[in-house]
């Protein structure tokens, strides 16, 4: 079974490896010796730190091929060896501070993945001895994010708006990526064999024959509730086989397509989670179905099973898309004798109520009760 190139990214870093082979343009030869050297052993596997051991993607190749570029964008021609910390901490201020802009002219909107990728290529540099000291070791990634990153938030309403307004086999897609709640990357990797005859379960796999992983975390079988009768439609409209991936169209026209049809449905305003509907994604979607499950299952253990998270920080994330809030009132304070009491006074008031015989004097009881009430809540409080 070949290995899937779901982005393109294989192919790109393949170009990209034998255009570079006589060296990186605008590089001296030591820097660019450097990086190719860097580059193949996380190809490889070589002198990768000790928390994740292992090759590293084409798609992170590139990222950390990027981050030699953009090391000797700032620093031209001086040895990398040579950038001292008072220098890399100025960079990262200034990007920070709006000072140091990109290519365009534009501002960074946040620096935090450029200083996890300066940090591993650092540490590269570290246990290859072409280092001894570690400059990056007072940066902290944290101190250079935005907080977390923006993504387009539709209600759940908005999201049957969009899937009922969807091509049939866009539909289909959609409703299935809402209801699994699975990563983009994990359904693009589906056969039609991993689902069961009647579409009403997929089983994403850890890993295939080939070794190449599926499943981001762990293997799990899902129910599917919503999706089974379209996933049904779509098989046969493109007369799938058991041997056929499960998906389509290009990740990149699917994007397009989920962009285009959100703009003209619902704007370009920004969502409540700050990104704009015209930006609309896969991924978005993933998000949007954690927030639907979350409240749908009596354990986090069973929505955290479904999304194919270990742990629940994840959910706490979501939790400000529910409306949830703190919801203490001032009854929550009293205790049980004051609430009896309370119940006790109040049957005693309606008795009272129905024995009289005008509306004065009906008021006046109403008056002294709430007095009463509300001087015995400021004593509790």
């Amino acid at each position: 079974m070949q290995r899937l190139d779901i982005n393109g990214r294989i192919k790109q870093w393949n170009e990209t490896k034998k255009r570079d082979k006589k060296g990186l343009q605008d590089f001296s030869k030591h820097n660019s010796e450097i990086t190719l050297d860097f580059l193949k052993d996380f190809e490889l596997g070589i002198h990768t730190p000790k928390a994740k051991k292992g090759r590293r993607t084409p798609a992170t190749l590139l990222k950390l091929r990027g981050t030699c570029l953009f090391l000797n964008r700032f620093f031209g021609k001086k040895d990398f060896e040579k950038i001292n910390k008072i220098e890399l901490h100025s960079l990262f201020d200034g990007m920070a501070s709006g000072e140091v802009k990109k290519e365009g002219g534009h501002i960074y909107n946040g620096t935090g993945d450029f200083v996890k990728n300066v940090k591993t290529f650092w540490g590269w540099m570290m246990r290859t001895k072409k280092v001894s000291e570690d400059i990056t070791e007072d940066l902290a990634r944290s101190d250079f994010s935005n907080g977390k990153p923006a993504w387009v938030y539709l209600t759940h309403e908005q999201m049957k708006t969009l899937t009922d307004n969807a091509r049939g086999d866009y539909r289909a897609l959609i409703l299935f990526l809402y209801d699994s709640g699975m990563r983009p990357q994990e359904a693009y990797r589906l056969y039609v064999n991993d689902f069961n005859e009647d579409f009403t379960e997929v089983t994403i796999p850890d890993k295939r024959e080939n070794g190449e992983k599926v499943s981001k975390t762990f293997e799990r079988t899902i129910k599917l509730k919503h999706s089974p009768a379209h996933l049904r439609a779509y098989i046969k409209q493109f007369d799938l086989k058991k041997n056929d991936l499960l998906v389509v169209p290009t990740q990149s026209s699917f994007n397009k397509y989920l962009r285009t049809l959100s703009k003209r449905l619902f704007g370009n305003g920004k969502t409540k989670a700050r990104g704009t509907y015209d930006r609309l994604k896969l991924y978005d979607i993933r998000h949007m179905a954690g927030i639907f499950w979350k409240d749908k299952y009596p354990t986090n253990n069973g929505v955290m099973y479904r999304m194919g998270w270990t742990t629940e920080k994840m959910l706490n994330y979501y939790t400000e898309f529910l409306g949830e809030r703190d919801k203490i009132d001032d009854e929550d304070l009293l205790t049980k004798e004051d609430k009896n009491r309370y119940e006790s006074d109040i049957e005693k008031l309606k008795e009272r109520i129905s024995n009289s015989a005008t509306k004065e004097e009906m008021m006046v009881l109403f008056k002294k009760a709430f007095e009463k009430t509300q001087k015995q809540i400021i004593e509790i409080r």
